[in-house]
């Protein structure tokens, strides 16, 4: 086996700016998922989950910066 030689190319290093653009669509699209499946659990079981209501709300931070 031979070693690797520098000449490689290296991994292409993703710009912030981007990956703060991520973590944000991230966050959002988690937000979205949760906000809809409280709408659709309260339309078809006809009484709010209120114990969702703050999960709903941290677990797209949680996913964003887990990001």
């Amino acid at each position: 086996m031979e070693p690797s030689s520098s000449k490689d190319p290296a991994r292409r290093k993703i710009s912030p700016r981007m990956l703060n653009v991520l973590t944000a669509l991230i966050g959002i699209a988690t937000l979205a998922l949760g906000i809809g499946w409280l709408i659709y659990s309260w339309t078809v079981d006809l009484e709010v989950p209120y114990f969702a209501i703050p999960l709903v709300m941290t677990v797209p931070v949680i996913v964003a910066v887990a990001f």
